[in-house]
């Protein structure tokens, strides 16, 4: 095994440490010729595919804790470095040699790399400290190399799995038993074979045990020969296979096939009665019928100037074989990254190495087969298939212990299917002729697959998915760096969030948990508990951010980050990292947010950024000097610590009194002048680095898009009905409203801390305004009138102007500033007059140029209100003028989409969360453009409407049964024994569906579903209504 102490003295040379993670380069020392051999091959490449050659690293650069290392020739995954280096410069690292790595139980470490940077640039670099290896792959010349045995490492392979697979009789043994059809073949094995292959046949794969020892036992097997040359497998073809196979065999390179004649059987027995006496133990002798390919169809001649000539050239017929690469998603489902086809002329075997490569729907094209129906029919039975073969590959090594496997972290992450066409009759079939992972992604190799254009996401004619490959890797990388990490959550949240608790524990983080309750069920499921029974007071968050850090200090626990996934707790966990210099928003941008008032009206003051600083101007149409003038009113006109028509007034120990930011404050910050308003502003210089500031207050306007001023809708806070008098007698009539004052009517009013839409109306006058006002200040009070949905901030009031559109959730993972993942669903009409949510999909129906207008949004709002850093639910509307924002939430969202972005996109958003607070960058493969794998469909189940079935045929202990079985997918958002009716209300659960190919497929069987159950309840609750705003 290797070790430092085993490291020859030119692999580590002396050099200064690099704080920070730094990477330096050295001289060129070569300890031997394969190396020398492999860093030539290398460069050839890079020539090859217009890069430059490597040159050694600069002086100073940094790099990232992830790093995804590959030992071996840089051939067979060239494409991953690339594009991983596109990803996350830097942290893609090729190891030429074995002595470029060694063991720190239970690490794996790495001295010595080329490492892979933006635009394709490649550097020699050597580390010092030693980096440590969070996703690792070896292929050929080390492939049978064990460096991850004894290391905890994720790993895409290994060589005990390489020689598993590499084992062509097992392989068909294994597929076979999956019912996936490969070649008739007759094995001679000397036994053991793997797994214990036993004699006899497994669908078209026959096992015979040799015994060469034994009296007769040649002859034997010469009849076992004749036999199966006289079978009716054979008829039809006219030629057979010979390969070995096991052992010294594994891998084509090693065993090349034999094309013979099956008429010709004195030759096919004396080739194999050559190679069965040089077999050893685990070895065989294959003989397989020659699959003849998918012969082309009619084709009309063209009229060239050949045809009128006497040198008119015989055009051969053509033939191809597939090759599908297919990768492990990191929730274990097989996703197709690329299907390639391999052309030849018919009289000759194909291979990787001596044929064309181009996609499916060309070949077929050019072997005369013009209907687009047959091509897409035949791309999903090759696609099907290739996936097939990832399942039984995922489920044979389920049951292998770790020691089989190559190591606790091996698994294997992609196959290379190699399969073919075959015709029999007017069935077409498809038959797989082997699993060669490293080949099959070297010979696919293209200049668009290496990652240059990553935004891009191409799943059409050329049958590739930008993102499959390094979904696995990235997401594996990550998870392990996250090992162990002590995270402090704020706020346990409700039975919704129960999910939270068992995901850590699955991560192996360990979670310190606050709450109110100190019979909270998640207090039993997580590592320490501290029960602060006024937290919902929200007056007294400073004094509670000091018992939390004073526990913290007093328990001796230090934890990596901070996070807070209920609405509630989002200002008093901004707090608690700020106090303890954790990675996270900043106190004054989570007050922004939380204030969905102020959310618009901070927004409304950004006009651009200079490029230096942040330019904040007075509104359009004389609306801010109404604006600031209407505020003023407000302060003079509330009694400090009172009641005004039943609203409780928090101001002066509100969040509003805490940290009131107006747009004076943030133009004195842009133009350097001291900020005379407010006592809570930055004191961080502008220009000081991110990473080293990152709980500093500094909303941003981008240089190149519109301001984040142009997605605010006109607003108020509301406290009381003299505060909704002055916005509707501020101005004039005008089109389209009743009245024209701060806001236009009709509008929406709703709590200005509120959650899960509780409370929420649209209001067409001033008088409807003030009589729903009224009845919130009688209903809706405090905390223990409705808990949850932030009356601990109190219940004042939002007048938001009525916009019109489609309403979408944006689902947005920032990292230091930069858009890291961002996910787009759709939402259904509500609940009029109320906003209750009714239906919902994703990924969106809108047009791609809409999402991306709506993501563009969406950042830009959080960046503007300084939101740097988490997972953040962005609820936005698309109208006829561009997205408007309604508001930003600033925790991970709610309901079903943690689980349904897990489900389509392979990426958790709750895993991210966590990641952002511990200061990791949750990096995807594609922030954007990430394909999605299937449609999901999903409305929502409310006691008032759906009482009766939520009794009898819908009831939750048979939704969780379908749910089980498939049949729906259930997200539970409240308890059993909540099945109580009320004027407000939230879901009680929402029921969804998952289609792998149609987003109306996925809402048709949702509707049937929801019929049968009795969910269906037209004209109440018209399910039929609400999906059909999808179509």
């Amino acid at each position: 095994m290797l070790s430092l102490s085993s490291l020859p003295s030119t692999v580590v040379p002396s050099l200064p440490s690099s704080p920070g993670g730094c990477a330096t380069g050295g001289p060129r020392v070569w300890s031997s010729s394969q190396e020398v051999a492999l860093f030539q091959t290398l460069q050839e490449a890079l020539r090859e595919i217009d890069l430059p050659e490597t040159q050694d690293l600069p002086q100073g650069m940094s790099h990232s804790e992830l790093c995804v290392c590959v030992l071996g020739s840089p051939l067979p995954y060239l494409s991953l470095l690339l594009e991983v280096g596109q990803r996350s410069p830097g942290d893609a690292l090729l190891c030429l040699s074995p002595s470029w790595l060694s063991h720190s139980s239970p690490s794996l470490l790495v001295h010595k790399a080329v490492t892979f940077d933006l635009g394709g640039r490649t550097f020699l670099s050597n580390f010092n400290p030693p980096r440590r290896v969070t996703y690792f792959l070896s292929c050929d010349p080390w492939a049978e190399e064990e460096v991850t045995r004894e290391t905890d490492c994720p790993s895409g392979g290994s060589g005990a799995l390489g020689r598993f697979w590499g084992d062509v009789l097992t392989t068909r043994v294994l597929l076979q038993k999956a019912k996936i059809h490969c070649p008739p073949t007759l094995a001679l094995l000397l036994p053991p074979g793997q797994m214990g292959l036993e004699e006899g046949r497994t669908g078209g794969v026959e096992v015979v045990h040799l015994e060469m020892g034994a009296e007769g036992g040649m002859n034997s097997v010469r009849n076992k020969v004749d036999s199966f040359l006289e079978s009716e497998d054979m008829k039809g073809s006219e030629s057979v296979v010979l390969r070995c196979s096991g052992g010294r065999f594994v891998g084509e390179a090693t065993s090349p096939p034999v094309y013979l004649s099956r008429n010709n059987r004195d030759e096919v027995w004396a080739k194999v009665g050559y190679l069965l006496p040089q077999l050893l133990p685990g070895e065989a002798v294959l003989l397989e019928v020659y699959c003849s390919p998918l012969k082309p169809g009619p084709r009309v001649e063209d009229r060239t100037w050949e045809r009128y000539t006497d040198c008119r050239p015989q055009v051969p017929d053509l033939s191809f074989r597939l090759c599908a690469i297919v990768s492990r998603s990191p929730l274990d489902l097989p996703l197709l990254y690329k299907l390639v086809c391999r052309v030849g002329v018919s009289d000759a075997p194909l291979s990787h190495s001596h044929s064309l490569s181009q996609s499916l729907e060309i070949t077929l094209l050019e072997c005369g087969f013009t209907d687009p129906t047959m091509a897409t029919s035949l791309r999903r039975l090759a696609t099907d298939t290739a996936l097939s073969c990832l399942c039984v590959v995922m489920e044979t090594e389920s049951s292998m212990s770790a020691e089989l496997r190559g190591g606790a972290g091996a698994q294997t992450d992609m196959i290379g299917v190699d399969l073919l066409f075959t015709m029999d009759g007017y069935i077409i079939s498809p038959v797989v002729l082997g699993l060669h992972p490293s080949l099959c992604l070297r010979s696919s190799f293209s200049d668009r697959g290496m990652g240059m254009e990553m935004e891009g996401c191409d799943s059409g004619i050329e049958g590739w998915s930008r993102g499959t490959l390094l979904l696995t890797p990235l997401t594996r990388s990550q998870y392990y760096l996250m090992q162990g990490k002590t995270v402090l959550v704020v706020g346990a949240g409700g039975h919704s969030k129960k999910f939270i608790w068992g995901a850590a524990k699955k991560y192996k983080l360990k979670i310190l948990l606050v709450d109110c309750d100190p019979a909270h069920f998640a207090s039993q499921l997580v590592d320490h508990f501290l029960p602060l029974p006024d937290l919902p007071d929200h007056r007294r968050d400073d004094q509670h951010c000091s018992r939390i850090c004073d526990w913290l200090l007093s328990s001796g626990l230090r934890p990596d980050g901070c996070v807070c996934f209920w609405d509630d707790c989002v200002v008093l966990t901004s707090l608690v990292c700020d106090r303890l210099g954790l990675r996270g928003p900043p106190p004054e941008a989570i007050r922004i947010a939380k204030e969905k008032s102020r959310t618009h009206r901070h927004l409304q003051g950004l006009l651009k950024s200079t490029g230096t600083n942040l330019i904040s101007v007075e509104q359009p149409s004389g609306q801010a000097d109404g604006l600031v003038e209407f505020r003023e009113g407000e302060r003079r006109g509330r009694q400090q610590n009172g009641v005004v028509n039943g609203m409780v007034n928090m101001e002066g120990d509100s969040m509003r009194a805490m940290a009131d930011f107006d747009r004076g404050d943030l133009f004195n910050e842009a133009m350097g002048k001291p900020d005379t308003t407010t006592s809570t502003s930055s004191s961080a210089s502008a220009s000081s680095s991110f990473s080293q500031s990152f709980g500093t207050f500094r909303p941003s306007a981008p240089l190149l898009s519109p301001s984040p001023s142009s997605y605010a809708v006109p607003c108020i806070h509301v406290e009381s009905a003299l505060d909704l008098e002055k916005a509707a007698s501020g101005g004039v009539g005008g089109l389209g409203g009743a009245s024209v004052g701060v806001v236009r009517f009709p509008a929406i009013m709703k709590l200005e801390y509120g959650a899960g839409a509780v409370g929420v109306r649209k209001v067409g006058s001033l008088e409807e305004s003030l009589a729903h006002f009224e009845r919130i200040g009688g209903d809706l009070r405090e905390e223990t009138d409705y808990p949850g949905i932030g009356l601990g901030w109190g219940n004042a009031m939002t007048l938001m102007e009525y916009v019109g559109g489609t309403e979408h959730d944006v689902d947005v993972v920032l990292f230091e500033g930069r858009l890291e993942g961002a996910f787009v669903s759709d939402n259904g009409p509500t609940r009029a007059p109320a906003f209750t949510e009714t239906a919902s999909q994703m990924p969106s129906g809108l047009a791609p140029e809409k999402r991306a207008q709506l993501i563009r949004a969406a950042h830009h709002a959080c960046l503007g209100c300084g939101l740097q850093d988490g997972v953040f639910n962005v609820e936005m509307k698309m109208t006829e003028v561009g997205p408007r924002l309604i508001e930003i939430n600033a925790r991970m969202g709610g309901f079903y989409l943690r689980d349904w972005i897990r489900q389509l996109y392979g990426v958790d958003i709750l895993m991210a969360a966590f990641m952002v607070s511990c200061g990791l960058r949750p990096c995807l493969p594609s922030a954007t453009a990430l394909p999605a794998r299937g449609h999901f469909a999903g409305v929502m189940v409310v006691v008032s409407q759906h009482l009766q079935a939520l009794r009898s045929t819908a009831s939750p202990e048979r939704l969780r049964g379908l749910h089980q079985e498939g049949a729906l997918w259930l997200n539970e958002l409240a308890e059993e024994d909540e099945l109580i009716s009320g004027e407000y209300e939230e879901p009680f659960c929402n029921v969804g569906v998952r289609d792998a190919h149609n987003a109306a497929n996925a809402r048709q069987r949702l509707l049937a579903l929801c019929q049968g159950l009795g969910l269906h309840c037209p004209p109440r609750y018209d399910l039929g209504y609400f999906l059909s705003h999808f179509n």
